[in-house]
């Protein structure tokens, strides 16, 4: 049966209006690669539209909901934790490794659970939080360990449950902030590593591929969209 776009994207679009973001991303993950097969570009990048938005959601649930920064003191397998995890975010530390780290976020989409992930190759009482993408192309950056009071334990962004002493230097910093702003820097690494030209074929499929290092990033999206737009007009 061949593929009907429109007929995906108002599913797409009735999934968004009813906030259930996981199905619309599903739906518009399927659409993306259909039209990239076809090089329709214009259609691609009305893709992205609902598909951004219904990751920038996802992400806010994740980001609401319970985090971990740092995972020495956790035991068993990664898909063990989502029961004091689910929804949230995790920065998996040392003894752990970027292939657990991977296996969470298998078991989180197959479970259709709101789980951001992270990997830092740092032990978690380290002053310094290397963090390394363990999906996608290979990025890493050095960034300034969360407050110690935050690190390797269950804390809540609910601010009427807050279970965290307030940063040291910024009190309005929640652990959450500190979790979304290494994700973007994270996400920025992997777009200074793309080399490709500007507007071409090939630079968007590395644009694609920062996306595995995460998922969520706004300006990936919004660099592929500009992209996406570019060929259209080049092509029409």
């Amino acid at each position: 049966m061949a593929f009907d776009l429109d007929a995906t994207m108002r599913r797409a679009s009735a999934a968004l209006a009813k906030m259930d973001y996981l199905a619309c991303e599903s739906l518009c993950v399927e659409a993306l690669a259909v039209t990239r097969q076809a090089r329709q570009w214009a259609q691609y990048a009305r893709v992205l539209l609902p598909l951004q938005e219904a990751r920038r959601h996802r992400r806010m649930i994740a980001a609401e909901g319970t985090l971990r920064l740092g995972s020495a003191s956790l035991a068993g397998a990664p898909a063990d934790w989502l029961d004091d995890l689910a929804p949230g975010c995790i920065v998996l530390t040392r003894p752990h490794t970027a292939e657990e780290a991977h296996a969470l976020v298998q078991v989180s989409r197959q479970r259709q659970l709101f789980v951001e992930v992270l990997w830092a190759d740092s032990a978690v009482g380290d002053d310094t939080w290397q963090l390394r993408s363990f999906e996608g192309p290979k990025v890493h950056l050095a960034c300034g360990a969360p407050p110690r009071d935050w690190r390797d334990r269950f804390v809540h962004s609910d601010p009427g449950g807050q279970s965290y002493a307030p940063h040291p230097v910024s009190p309005a910093l929640r652990p959450a902030d500190w979790f979304i702003d290494a994700t973007e820097a994270l996400g920025q690494a992997a777009l200074a590593n793309v080399r490709q030209p500007p507007d071409t074929v090939a630079c968007l499929e590395a644009l694609e591929e920062c996306l595995h290092v995460f998922a969520d990033h706004e300006i990936i999206h919004q660099r592929l969209g500009d992209l996406a737009r570019n060929l259209a007009r080049r092509v029409s």
